[in-house]
Formats: C-alpha cells, structure tokens, sequence
C-alpha cells in the first residue's frame, strides 16, 4: 500500500466516524423531538383531559373540537377585567381549579366569550374551560374561553 492509498484509507475513515457521529446526533436530536412532541398532548397535573371528561352539551363552544392542541384548564371564574379598549374583551381573568389551583389568563383580544358573558359564569358559579399557550415571557394567553 502506498502513502498515497494510507492517506486515502485514513480520509475515508474520518469521514466514516463524521458521518456516523452526524447521524447519531441527528437521530438523538429527532428521538428528543419526539419525546417534546409527545409530552407536549399531554394535560399539566391540573389541567383539564378532554379524554377524561366531555364539556356539557349546550354550552358554547366545544373547547376541545375546537383547540385539541391546546392546554386547557377548568374552574371557577375568580375575576375578569376588561380592556379599557374594547369592554367585551377581557385583559386578564383569573379562575381557581378543582385542586385549588388558582390560574391567571391574559388575552389582547377576543377569545371566545364576552366579558358580561364570563361575569355571568363568576355570579352563577359555573366552570368553564380555557384553551391557552405560554409565550416566550411565562404569561398564560387565553385563546379560548368555552362553556
């Protein structure tokens, strides 16, 4: 074998253990992914499980139809308030689960129900389902207040 040949053996060997170290990251990266991906269809603790129970018939809008991909929560309607803007909109509203849990939602425009709407929950006693993200500062955004 001549020098030449040993430079190319050993060039193609390095290129081997590139190739095989890429493809190892590569499949870590899309098995961490995955886990992400299937952790993220998961409910929190105390969340709401469109799995283990139905919203009521009636009410509107069925959250989990609606939003599958969502996380939701259920409880009882602590405050609202609403934007100085638009009055039917609500800045922030505050509910407490079935754990006790107590969740503050923020919203900058309409997410499915009237503030008068939210205030008749609050008054009566009645739960409802929020469907909302994080975003990048921690705050939970109501996309989707339901019955």
């Amino acid at each position: 074998m001549t020098r030449h040949d040993k430079r190319i053996s050993a060039i193609g060997t390095h290129f081997a253990i590139i190739i095989r170290s890429a493809l190892a990251i590569g499949m870590t990266t899309a098995a961490l992914l995955l886990a992400a991906a299937c952790a993220s269809n998961s409910p929190p603790a105390t969340g709401y499980d469109c799995n283990q129970e139905r919203p009521a018939a009636g009410g509107h809008g069925n959250v989990c139809a609606l939003f599958p991909k969502l996380l939701k929560v259920k409880g009882h309607i602590d405050a609202v308030t609403a934007n100085p803007q638009n009055p039917r909109h609500f800045t922030t509203l505050r509910l407490t689960d079935a754990a006790g849990r107590q969740w503050q939602f923020h919203s900058n425009g309409w997410a499915g129900a009237a503030v008068g709407h939210l205030k008749d929950h609050q008054i009566q006693g009645t739960p409802v389902i929020v469907a909302y993200e994080t975003d990048a500062n921690g705050l939970l955004i109501a996309k989707f207040v339901g019955d």
